[in-house]
């Protein structure tokens, strides 16, 4: 069976515009241009995509870009910041597909008259730092940078996407993959199945987090800013997230945590997930994966080895009333929500805060429908039928005040 989703398709010789590097093979794949080191070596691929136009700040829009990205490729575990060098933006990214193999991914951004022309090239762990051909793909990125080569496309028709084939794979434009690199909502947790929280808390501080030394080199650890929430469910389950999205190696959940299903033992069996017991004094916290914690009751508060946990207020039933804008800069269209207190709402390209239309396409740039705050998210519920759980975070604990909402980290301030 085929699920239908209308989307632009391309149909310009892509691959003609540019020859690959000596030896390489290049084939146009949709709207990209993919590219084959040659088999005789170490394999890599490169991709080309189609400019993107930034929206606000260019560094940071290609920073959440390049992990929306990754993160339809496979289950992310660390990125880089976003680095700069003559003028291209750089970020490397790991990410584990479904077989387990972790994968590096160096994604490229340079300027061009329309746009951030972005380049991203895989590199499987066979390949080491020191191999001719990463080089070469580098290289090759450099002088597509330096000569502002622009993946130019034409839109003339239009075509539906497809869900798996016989064989289980997807069509995408990188070829046919095991892996949807679609983004999909997921499900909120009916109410039947819903475990409330008995307790949420929050630590600030530094821990140890994986990082990259550059393009190219392989994931080490040192220390980073944390910001980690503590979620003790009231069947026993505990969950240690993170609370913002920097930290790739963490559990950050941009759904926030109305999809998150503690009731089904197979959901939970893994990380970041364990088992909690309180004696009256202490929490004491059996992790599935990793030493066990015990932390101290200290007031409202829980002490732990270097760690002061404080009480944290996810939103809850909140009912706003009002417009809120993430603004941008001259010349670019800002984002928008009207929220009201009847549970009713108004989005206006909202679908950013959720990777947009190209990792996002089942989000409506535009829609309208109903909405529900609940264990730290904002619940869309659009009147064709479309649910996404967003991530919510609110300067006041009371919604009624709320002058900025973070959604999965996009502040919407309140215009009125």
């Amino acid at each position: 069976m085929f699920r239908y989703l209308w989307i632009v398709i391309l149909v310009l010789p892509l691959q003609a515009q540019v020859a690959p590097p000596a030896g390489w093979s290049s084939q146009n794949l949709g709207n990209a241009i993919v590219m084959k080191s040659p088999a005789a070596g170490p394999h890599i691929g490169l991709a080309i995509l189609p400019p993107g136009r930034p929206i606000g700040e260019t560094k940071s829009w290609f920073g959440k870009q390049v992990l929306a990205m990754a993160q339809g490729m496979g289950r992310t575990l660390g990125a880089t910041e976003v680095m700069e060098k003559d003028g291209i933006l750089i970020r490397v990214v790991q990410a584990e597909n479904q077989n387990k193999v972790a994968m590096r991914e160096v994604y490229y951004g340079y300027p061009v008259p329309r746009g951030l022309e972005i380049v991203f090239i895989t590199i499987p762990p066979s390949v080491t730092d020191q191999e001719p051909v990463l080089e070469t793909a580098n290289t090759y990125v450099q002088d597509l940078a330096a000569k502002k080569f622009v993946l130019e496309v034409t839109a003339v028709a239009q075509t539906p996407v497809q869900t798996p084939n016989e064989r289980g794979q997807y069509i995408t434009p990188l070829g046919r993959t095991d892996i949807d690199l679609t983004y999909h909502a997921k499900a909120v947790i009916p109410k039947e199945r819903d475990v409330p929280l008995r307790g949420v808390y929050l630590f600030v501080g530094f821990g140890f987090g994986a990082s990259y030394g550059g393009v190219g080199t392989t994931m080490t650890l040192g220390q980073q800013m944390k910001q980690q929430l503590l979620l003790l469910f009231e069947n026993g389950v505990a969950a240690k997230t993170d609370l913002r999205g920097g930290n790739l190696a963490g559990k950050y959940q941009a759904e926030g945590f109305a999809t998150m299903d503690v009731a089904d033992p197979r959901a939970v069996s893994g990380s970041p997930f364990g088992h909690w017991a309180d004696d009256g004094n202490t929490v004491h916290i059996q992790w599935n994966i990793g030493a066990p914690t015990d932390l101290v009751k200290d007031g409202d508060s829980l002490q732990g080895k270097g760690e002061q946990w404080k009480p944290f207020h996810l939103p809850e039933g909140d009912r706003l009333e009002g417009t809120f804008v993430r603004k941008m800069e001259a010349g670019l269209k800002s984002q928008a929500i009207v929220l009201r207190k009847d549970g009713t709402f108004i989005g206006d390209g909202v679908n950013v805060t959720m990777g947009g239309s190209i990792v996002n396409p089942a989000f409506p740039e535009r829609g309208a429908g109903t909405y529900e705050v609940h264990k730290g998210s904002i619940i869309l519920f659009f009147s064709n039928g479309f649910t996404q759980s967003i991530a919510c975070v609110l300067d006041k604990p009371n919604g009624v005040d709320a002058k900025t909402v973070l959604l999965n980290g996009f502040p919407f301030e309140r215009v009125r």
